[in-house]
């Protein structure tokens, strides 16, 4: 299953409203026969990369990029 994307107002930043979202889509997975959950975050932002692997994600691979 991939995830897309997770989003909360600032204001509910860092109150369990972010893990509350995400265990409900492991919930729909879990309930559709989904095995694995897999999303992707920008290198750069570092609060996203914290919160998914506090949330037990791990890195998976580097996507490298190269103005021309």
């Amino acid at each position: 299953m991939s995830l897309d994307q997770i989003a909360v107002v600032p204001d509910a930043a860092r109150s369990g409203v972010g893990a509350a979202l995400l265990e409900a889509v492991r919930e729909v997975g879990r309930a559709a026969g989904c095995r694995r959950l897999v999303t992707d975050v920008w290198y750069f932002n570092e609060g996203a990369r914290a919160f998914y692997q506090a949330a037990g994600f791990n890195p998976m691979n580097v996507l490298l990029d190269q103005q021309l």
